[in-house]
Order: C-alpha cells, then structure tokens, then sequence
C-alpha cells in the first residue's frame, strides 16, 4: 500500500477541517510529580500515548510504570497502589543491597594489578617487529 501524496493529504485535512474530525487528547491522569498523561483519539495509528510536563517547576520524567504505558508496553495506565508498591519494594532491595554489601569481604592487594599500568608488548632480538624489517645490530 502506499502513501497519499501532498495533495491527498492536503485534502485529506482540509475534509478533517470542514467536518471538525480533529484528533483530540483524552487526558487518563495524573503522576506525582505533576506530569499529566493522556492517549490521543481518532489518530490512524493503534495508540498514540504522551504526557505534558507541569507549568511551573522542573521537568521531571515520569516514573517506569508510566513510561512503559508510554511507549504501549503496558495496556493500562498504573495505579496510584502499584506505584506505592513497587516503591517499597524498590526500598527493601536498596536496604537488602546496602546490608549484603556491608557483609562481602574487604580484599585489598599490595601489589599492582594488571590494570594500574599498561604492559607493553615484550620485544625479542630473534623474532621480526615488522615483517620484512630487520634492526640494524651496528646502532
């Protein structure tokens, strides 16, 4: 199937116009930081999703659960319960990390590690840097 050309697409709006078919945004919420989100309807496309930034303050980007019902990975909008939940359990994992981290066994070495220092490559008298090219033993 291919696409209109610039005229059908000029009337294609133009009809849009005359008949007040305009696509309109549905807003669905709300997040705590104030970004509100909302699909958009009569589009060609399956689902047109977005969110507008609050007026005033920082732009803040929305949380995960709202990203994924962005980008249509997730079929609803997350609730105001599920993000709470996953916010605590976000917590318990930090505080389980911070616990086993403070648990793991300090190793520390006196010697330098391979990592401290580039190695260069070793150089022997009976083996070619180059091929073809032979060192000069006079200099």
């Amino acid at each position: 199937m291919s696409r209109q050309g610039s005229w059908g697409r000029v009337a294609s709006n133009f009809w849009k116009y005359i008949k007040g078919d305009f696509s309109k945004k549905n807003y669905v919420a709300e997040d705590a930081s104030g970004n509100r989100f909302y699909e958009i309807s009569n589009s060609r496309q399956n689902v047109s999703r977005g969110f507008d930034p609050p007026v005033s303050g920082a732009e803040v980007e929305p949380g995960l659960e709202w990203q994924a019902w962005l980008k249509g990975t997730r079929r609803f909008p997350p609730s105001d319960s599920e993000i709470s939940i996953n916010r605590m359990r976000q917590q318990a994992q930090l505080a389980q990390d911070s616990n086993t981290e403070k648990r793991a066994p300090r190793v520390q070495s006196e010697t330098k590690s391979a990592g401290d220092k580039p190695q260069t490559f070793p150089k022997y008298n009976d083996l070619e840097v180059s091929p073809g090219y032979q060192e000069r033993k006079g200099k």
